[in-house]
């Protein structure tokens, strides 16, 4: 990240805060679904090992399996055969976003943010994220969905420990002449992508998603070897802003920068339209599912 001093000594301060904070209750369960996601031998047994130690999870995942949303005659009581019933993939998914969504639930809006409108956001670049990385390069995309999903992480921490410098960040974004992370890096000395990549590298994620969260405002920064996954997190959440789909904090766009990277992953403006179509079908979908919770 090329910190100096005081960007590092804020940095590991805010490391120490989160890992005694509510944030860190999302680190096992994320670890440990990132780790299912990796071992392609994982099984529904595995995923419910770890579903098994989330009550609140369990309860959701039941409450699921037996909605009229699925139509099972009889009562299903067993976490194994809810996963079974519901899908391998949707349920990996699910788990995640219940638990992520945790830290979003505070609903305090101002200058045009709100928690609940980042996790929108959030969400959708998950989906843009996976459906990219899907459709165009023929991979499972259950990685680049977390990294989608987590992108934002930093803002969260900011708007907890650091409420007034962040509301002040907030106030000078909101007046539409400057875009979010360089009012951080002025007020802050850092800004949520560094915090980002600051608690990914803490808590063991892989590379590639401490790469995505890290870069997601400057991909062309990122390690060569994960810039193709980097690129897709920053073109989900690029045409995700550009949608205005959830809390926008980016009022100038760098549209060339865009187009490098399209370029590079030789990817049309044509099929990100097809893509954002289905992503809003699924998000929906997701609304959907979220008020069994």
């Amino acid at each position: 990240m090329g910190l100096n001093q005081g960007s590092q000594e804020v940095l590991s301060l805010i490391i120490d805060l989160v890992n005694k904070s509510d944030i860190s209750s999302i680190k096992q369960i994320v670890s440990d679904i990132l780790e299912v996601i990796r071992d392609e031998d994982s099984s529904a047994k595995d995923l419910k090992d770890i579903i098994e130690r989330d009550p609140p999870l369990c309860a959701r995942l039941l409450k699921l399996a037996n909605s009229a949303h699925y139509g099972y005659a009889k009562t299903i009581s067993d976490i194994q055969e809810a996963i079974v019933c519901i899908g391998f993939d949707a349920v990996k998914e699910l788990a995640l976003n219940q638990k992520v969504c945790e830290l979003f639930k505070l609903e305090n809006v101002r200058h045009g943010y709100s928690r609940w409108k980042l996790w929108k956001h959030s969400s959708a670049v998950a989906v843009a994220s996976k459906l990219i990385y899907r459709r165009e390069f023929r991979e499972r995309g259950d990685d680049i969905y977390v990294a989608g999903l987590l992108h934002d992480i930093g803002i969260i921490v900011e708007d907890q420990f650091f409420p007034e410098l962040f509301d002040s960040s907030l106030a000078i974004v909101a007046e539409g002449e400057r875009n979010l992370p360089d009012v951080e890096l002025e007020i802050l000395k850092i800004n949520h992508a560094m915090v980002g990549q600051a608690i990914s590298e803490d808590w063991g994620f892989p590379d590639e998603l401490i790469q995505a969260i890290g870069y997601h405002h400057n991909p062309a920064d990122a390690q060569k070897e994960y810039q193709q996954f980097v690129y897709i997190v920053y073109v989900a959440n690029y045409i995700c802003q550009r949608d205005k789909i959830g809390y926008v904090e980016v009022n100038k766009r760098d549209i060339s920068g865009f187009h490098k990277c399209l370029d590079a992953l030789k990817i049309s403006e044509r099929s990100l339209g097809i893509i954002m179509e289905d992503v809003r079908a699924e998000l929906k979908k997701l609304d959907e599912l979220e008020s069994f919770g």
